[in-house]
């Protein structure tokens, strides 16, 4: 299975050494600030050019920042949408994802936990904060096999009491297809967390690949239409589904992230790409 890097812009509170930057001192290579030996009596710590120097002759310590580990989540919306399967199935990418979040968590300290909703909060697909990567690769497999049929995910909104009081870094599978109102209740429910919206599109959503008379099903409404596919028929389609991206990219960014497209399966390079390319 691969890995993928993740990084977070913001200092962590957690006391527990990592590899991610920290809001605390410690023993890490990144100088903070010079200190009083009163304040910090660590003899190791000593800086003997700041003391010789120090105009009311005291003792100084360089204080360094420490590496801190974090929580990270992996919330997993189980509307009926996501059982779609083009290229590649949207749960098995999720599984895919899951389990190999699993490994790149454990390798840089970090806790991984797992929720997952539609109508409702699914405890069976509950993992609470854990280092041990196996747990959630047994949990994503059991997500793999899951066929979801929920009208919808208003349960994403009610999962604020699983996650951890600290804030984590959240990465929230879906497809996104809500809503608007529901999309801001859901947001707003994992505000106080460092969101990345893990968008799992897939191409012949937005463009069907079938022409003429064709059978089109809302996999979230449960219903289907018998329409003829002619060429401005299918131009309507992409355009609303373009108009339907932009939009969703524009609600997201004011919510802080660009999302994280996924189509096709899942792939670790690009994970990793999103994350060098910044917030």
């Amino acid at each position: 299975m691969s890995e993928f890097h993740y990084r977070i812009p913001w200092r962590s509170g957690s006391p527990h050494p990592g590899v991610h930057p920290s809001r605390h001192a410690g023993g890490g290579q990144l100088f903070q600030r010079l200190a009083n030996f009163s304040d910090y009596p660590d003899p190791r710590r000593l800086d003997l050019r700041a003391s010789l120097v120090d105009p009311f002759e005291n003792y100084r310590v360089r204080l360094h920042r420490q590496r801190a580990a974090i929580d990270v989540f992996a919330v997993v919306d189980l509307s009926a949408s996501m059982a779609y399967r083009g290229a590649a199935g949207k749960m098995d990418t999720v599984a895919d994802f899951v389990a190999a979040l699993a490994l790149s968590a454990h390798r840089s300290g970090d806790r991984l936990g797992v929720a997952a909703a539609g109508s409702g909060p699914r405890p069976l697909f509950f993992l609470p904060p854990s280092r041990h990567p196996a747990a959630a690769q047994r949990l994503a497999q059991s997500l793999r096999r899951y066929r979801p049929q929920d009208a919808d995910a208003q349960g994403l909104a009610r999962l604020e009491h699983w996650l951890p009081g600290r804030r984590a870094l959240v990465f929230l599978l879906s497809d996104f297809h809500w809503p608007e109102d529901q999309a801001r209740r859901i947001l707003a429910g994992l505000a106080r967390h460092d969101v990345v919206p893990v968008a799992l599109w897939e191409r012949d959503e937005s463009l069907p690949q079938a022409s003429g008379l064709s059978r089109l099903r809302d996999l979230e409404g449960g219903g289907e239409r018998l329409l003829w596919l002619r060429p401005a028929l299918r131009q309507r389609l992409a355009e609303a589904f373009g108009q339907r991206r932009r939009h969703l990219i524009a609600l997201l960014r004011r919510r802080g992230r660009e999302p994280l497209w996924l189509g096709g399966g899942f792939d670790a390079d690009a994970v990793t790409r999103y994350f060098h390319a910044g917030p």
